[in-house]
């Protein structure tokens, strides 16, 4: 081998290593950035605490029933200062009311007396497609732990709703009704909300893993939802606004 080969084999081998040297320093770089920019999913789950109000001309007492909430959602960065974010995702949420009211068996007359008689035990089956702002009070990207406060829209879109209807104690009727809003959006399944939350959350900075989430959100109606059977009192307007604890994970 002549020493012009040589020499070009032992200056290929040093331009070989920085050319390597250089793409992993722009790799690792690149995955540090994606790593910290604040983009990803998160998982959330957690109890829900609804406050109802019945029409109380044909219903009375209720109680709401265990509710839970559970949804993802795509977080996206919106700023350079890793502050501002939005999420759009979906959640779907379970919730139920028992109350007192009328019962009226096929063939009779329907007198609104007022004597409730009988017990409506309602779960209601919920989706909800959320588009919503986040603030963060200190920067994502070089702050381990972050406070939040959260805002948004939610298109609603009920389910079918579980009934059962009961008189001391013995079951009378078990039902699936189709859950309706007051004031349909446009269809009388649809309707929206607004929400508004507070929470605090694990970030992603250096090599740190194990991002978490506590959220505390409320979450008000804009109208009304109700159903209808041959059986069941008219005009059994619901109104609804709920607060939830969520608890999640963010990959």
């Amino acid at each position: 081998m002549s020493s012009a080969s040589k020499m070009i084999q032992k200056h290929l081998h040093k331009i070989t290593l920085v050319v390597l040297c250089l793409m992993l320093s722009t790799f690792s770089q690149a995955q540090y950035t994606k790593k910290k920019s604040g983009n990803g999913t998160r998982l959330q789950i957690g109890p829900v605490i609804s406050f109802y109000k019945i029409n109380s001309k044909h219903a009375i007492n209720p109680h709401q029933k265990m509710s839970a909430m559970f949804g993802f959602k795509y977080e996206w960065r919106m700023d350079r200062e890793y502050k501002a974010f939005i999420l759009v995702g979906v959640d779907y949420m379970l919730h139920g009311i028992n109350f007192d009211s009328y019962y009226f068996s096929p063939d009779t007359l329907q007198l609104y007396d007022k004597s409730y008689a009988y017990q409506y035990s309602l779960y209601m089956h919920e989706l909800s497609l959320p588009i919503q702002f986040k603030y963060l009070f200190k920067r994502a990207d070089n702050s381990l732990f972050s406070a939040y406060a959260i805002a948004g829209y939610h298109l609603r879109y009920l389910l079918p709703a579980n009934l059962k209807v009961s008189q001391y104690g013995n079951d009378v009727l078990t039902d699936q009704v189709e859950m309706r809003f007051k004031t349909p959006l446009p269809l009388q399944q649809f309707n929206s909300a607004l929400s508004l939350g507070i929470g605090w959350q694990k970030n992603s900075i250096s090599s740190s893993k194990g991002n978490f989430f506590v959220e505390l959100n409320a979450r008000f109606n804009f109208t009304p939802y109700y159903f209808e059977t041959p059986y069941s009192a008219s005009s059994l307007y619901m109104n609804a606004t709920q607060l939830c604890l969520l608890l999640g994970l963010k990959f």
